[in-house]
């Protein structure tokens, strides 16, 4: 039975370091692996050999004792949602430390940098990508200012994926109303601008649909009304397919939204677009999901 979000950050705290200090082949299966190497240029090596993510984190720490080394994003966001059993998310490293001395092991031990400027490697088939906290995308191409660490918060798509972790400390760095944004399966968006618009709306329409959220902000209302005219469905199944090798989007999720678009993108269009839908019938292959079209909540 997969748990429940966590609700204070002691839980988190446990959670990240369950998960992290096992070896990771006794916590997943092998094919379990994030498709895909396109920022890459092909597949990096694996790292080794070091016998736990947190013995890998531990030694970074150790190579520069002025810096930090975080966690951040996606896989706190998993499991704080669903323990380590719901963990399927890349690792993401972030570090703000003596780039130069960091980035020169990395290609020594075969990691492969990517079109972004971070390293990827594998560890025991978990893709694990890590980045110079100042030059992360959002911050490199003006979209946020960088002011430390906590700048990557409003760097993030989801707010769920606006948290780090610092490995030295354990202490966490969250955007505000963090927490309660998970335990009430509240979703919004964060930043609409990425590098790669069609596998953004993609990922927020999977949450939508894979029945993680409950409630969703305005600010993704807005971006999925204005996202679905500049993507069809096909076009976001066959990117859905690439990216994660399952589909799980709806098309009454989709023409939600499209509909509510083409009628203005208001909170009153929302609810007529949905009451037009209820009379032609539309459903829901997965029936137990009551987001949509009974229970959206657009207020921020």
């Amino acid at each position: 039975m997969m748990n429940r979000p966590v609700s204070s950050i002691e839980g988190l705290r446990s959670r990240v370091g369950r998960a992290l200090n096992r070896e990771i082949s006794k916590n997943r299966t092998h094919n379990q692996l994030v498709m895909g190497f396109d920022d890459c240029g092909g597949e990096p090596a694996p790292i080794l050999p070091y016998k736990s993510i947190s013995d890998f984190l531990s030694f970074l720490v150790d190579m520069d004792p002025q810096g930090e080394v975080y966690v951040f994003g996606g896989m706190i966001r998993d499991l704080a949602l669903f323990g380590k059993r719901g963990f399927s998310s890349d690792i993401d490293i972030v570090l703000e430390a003596d780039w130069g001395r960091f980035r020169d092991f990395l290609v020594e031990k075969g990691a492969i940098q990517n079109r972004f400027g971070g390293f990827r490697f594998i560890f025991d088939g978990w893709p694990v990508d890590v980045w110079n906290a100042p030059d992360t995308w959002a911050i490199a191409n003006g979209l946020v200012e960088y002011r430390g660490v906590s700048s990557l918060t409003d760097t993030t798509i989801l707010n769920w994926d606006a948290a780090l972790m610092n490995w030295r400390t354990k202490n966490f760095i969250l955007r505000e109303n963090y927490l309660h944004h998970l335990t009430s399966r509240h979703l919004d968006v964060v930043l609409e601008e990425n590098p790669n618009p069609i596998g953004m709306v993609t990922r927020v329409l999977r949450h939508l649909c894979a029945k993680d959220a409950r409630k969703v902000g305005s600010a993704a209302v807005n971006y999925l009304c204005k996202a679905v005219n500049d993507f069809s469905l096909e076009d976001i199944r066959r990117q859905e397919l690439k990216s994660h090798g399952s589909s799980l989007i709806e098309p009454a999720v989709y023409t939600l939204f499209k509909r509510v678009s083409l009628q203005g993108g208001t909170f009153k269009d929302f609810r007529k677009v949905e009451k037009d839908m209820e009379s032609e019938g539309w459903l829901l292959s997965s029936s137990q999901l009551p987001l949509a079209l009974h229970g959206l909540n657009t207020s921020s």
